[in-house]
């Protein structure tokens, strides 16, 4: 018996990799470049958890930011563990809130049932209900459409930011409050602008029971923060 382990005998992962795969209680950082074993990692430690019942499928929350790497590791998955465990939760941060709201929604006022915009969903929404909003510099008469698409590129980064249209309300109307020059009134004119254009769309997709993609992480968020017991509900199924 060489006392190397199955891993290392197989030369599938390295003393630093198994390391990671074998570790221990509490949180574990794992910093490396791209195209060295990342994936491999998770999917080996997925499995390590599982064979030596440490963890229930159900308990495991595998989240990556693309849907190409997402649907990578439910392949690698189902490699290292033949017999497949469906039941492990492996997305998008995206797919996860939008799985997480379809079924909690209804906890923050919102409809569980909600359709999602794509971008050009979005820009065709807002065209439709272009006077429903207040606008003057960002609805220029000779092409009133101009500026859909920036507002909402715009909107888009707020919500990655976590700000919300009533913080951003808030920080228009002291923008405004504060100016003193020309230039500095102007400037917090459109600011003031664009923040109740930002509120009037949120309403309207209420309204509508609409989310854009922004809206599945930053909604997943204030649902957390909102319904703490909804969080604990989480937190005590993912290990």
């Amino acid at each position: 018996m060489s006392g190397r382990s199955f891993w290392e005998e197989k030369k599938i992962l390295n003393k630093e990799q198994l390391e990671a795969v074998q570790h221990g209680e509490g949180p574990l950082l794992v910093i490396a470049g791209a195209g060295t074993g990342k994936t491999t990692v998770v999917a080996e430690r997925i499995k390590y958890l599982i064979s030596h019942n440490r963890v229930k499928p159900t308990e495991i929350l595998a989240l990556t930011f693309t849907e190409k790497a997402a649907r990578e590791m439910e392949e690698r998955i189902d490699l290292v563990l033949p017999l497949g465990y469906t039941q492990t939760w492996i997305s998008t941060f995206h797919s996860f809130g939008d799985r997480i709201l379809r079924q909690e929604a209804l906890n923050i006022g919102l409809d569980p049932h909600f359709v999602l915009l794509t971008t050009a969903d979005a820009h065709l929404f807002i065209k439709r209900n272009l006077f429903e909003f207040d606008l003057d510099y960002f609805r220029p008469h000779g092409n009133p459409t101009k500026f859909i698409g920036g507002m909402l590129q715009h909107f888009s980064r707020l919500k990655d930011e976590d700000i919300g249209p009533e913080e951003y309300l808030e920080y228009a109307q002291k923008k405004e409050r504060e100016a003193e020059t020309a230039e500095e009134k102007e400037e917090a004119k459109k600011t003031l602008e664009l923040a109740r254009a930002y509120q009037k769309y949120e309403e309207l997709k209420i309204k509508n029971s609409l989310m854009d993609f922004s809206d599945l992480i930053f909604n997943t968020l204030k649902l957390f923060r909102a319904r703490p017991s909804i969080l604990r509900k989480y937190q005590r199924q993912f290990k």
